[in-house]
């Protein structure tokens, strides 16, 4: 549940009318940042429902990681396909990733 409810947050803040930030060349913006940390929480939200009804072994924690860049994938397509003013961005693709990323390696940290 508070994975789906994270994931409602960032499509809420995804498609949302807000102001649009100027595209960006670098992935070390603040944007890029933020793509980073919101992707990282979704993976450990989406990471702590299998620990907790599936399974604690290392593969699903690349299975979290696989839906969290998938999800921010889909994402930037919708953007860019249904909401005028968004972009498709690959920077913000590749930030998603790496959020998600660093999420499991965190959490592999703490399994230990």
């Amino acid at each position: 549940m508070p994975a789906l409810m994270w994931a409602a947050v960032i499509f809420t803040l995804s498609t949302g009318n807000s102001i649009q930030a100027p595209r960006l060349t670098n992935l070390f913006e603040p944007d890029k940042l933020a793509h980073a940390a919101a992707y990282f929480v979704l993976t450990a939200f989406i990471s702590w429902g299998f620990i907790k009804t599936i399974d604690k072994r290392w593969a699903f924690m690349w299975w979290a990681a696989l839906i969290s860049s998938l999800y921010g994938l889909a994402m930037e397509i919708i953007q860019y396909s249904f909401f005028v003013n968004r972009h498709f961005e690959v920077y913000d693709i590749i930030a998603n990733i790496i959020g998600a990323l660093i999420c499991i390696f965190v959490i592999r940290l703490f399994i230990k």
